[in-house]
């Protein structure tokens, strides 16, 4: 049982997935996406309890690790960074109604608006009672939304950048929880799930929550190339690390925060 990612530290927990069976009275666990039959050693084996592992020296570290990494188990992190070290950055185009019911959702928070090109130019005024610190930045010719999301990137100085798109509308802890992951210093990105407005009338909207391609369903999951979720929609609203020391060595989509999106703001 070796690994060569960095410690996980003291307090993170890690639970096995309600759907891994546990074979050998706990000798051996067979799940995991892809499907694989993981060896325990006695050592291993008393060390979770209910098929869960809570990090207290470089062992049950390891350990922890390596369930992780076998996909078996998900992350029960302690705590985690501050919303003091996020930005959040709001690329916008013709939906002043939808940014400013998200901004107004963002309290103490602070948020860079990255007007792409609208026909009536986002101005900071718009804003005003907003209880965030707001920056509003323009670009005279829409240049497409990952173009603005760069835009906003670069104007943060924080260690952690929240992406959140002008239609969504983030549910209560969605931030704490989403934050929480990051004491994984592997981890690089988390994002949440993402279902529809339920009371919205628009009739693409209640589509959305029905057959949502956004929604990947409510199992929490460890984005990589082999394994069932491949992919994160990571576009509506996400939670990244800037690259300078953290080596963003997986993706992890986390179900427990939830944000809503409503189409057309």
């Amino acid at each position: 049982m070796t690994s060569s990612a960095p410690r996980l530290p003291d307090g993170f927990a890690v639970q096995v997935d309600r759907r891994v069976r546990v074979l050998g009275d706990g000798s051996a666990l067979l799940g995991g996406s892809p499907t694989r039959l993981l060896k325990l050693a006695p050592a291993a084996q008393d060390m979770l309890c209910d098929g869960r592992l809570k990090v207290r020296d470089d062992l049950s570290a390891q350990l922890a690790r390596t369930l992780l990494d076998a996909t078996v188990a998900h992350p029960r992190p302690a705590g985690g960074p501050s919303h003091h070290d996020v930005t959040v950055v709001i690329p916008v185009r013709n939906n002043l109604s939808g940014v400013r019911r998200l901004v107004s959702s963002l309290r103490g928070l602070r948020v860079v608006v990255v007007d792409d090109g609208s026909f009536n130019a986002v101005e900071p005024e718009d804003f005003v009672g907003a209880h965030c610190d707001i920056e509003v930045l323009r670009h005279h010719r829409s240049k497409g939304p990952a173009a603005a999301r760069n835009t906003g990137l670069a104007a943060c100085r924080t260690d952690f950048v929240a992406f959140l798109d002008s239609d969504v509308a983030p549910r209560r802890g969605w931030l704490e929880a989403l934050l929480g992951h990051f004491c994984d210093p592997t981890v690089g990105l988390v994002a949440p799930r993402i279902v529809g407005l339920s009371h919205n009338e628009n009739v693409v909207a209640r589509y959305e929550a029905v057959h949502s391609s956004l929604d990947l369903g409510e199992r929490e999951a460890r984005c990589c190339p082999t394994a069932r979720c491949r992919m994160s929609p990571a576009r509506p609203s996400s939670v990244g690390a800037r690259p300078s020391g953290r080596s963003a060595g997986s993706t992890r989509r986390c179900s427990p925060a939830r944000t809503s999106t409503c189409a057309g703001g």
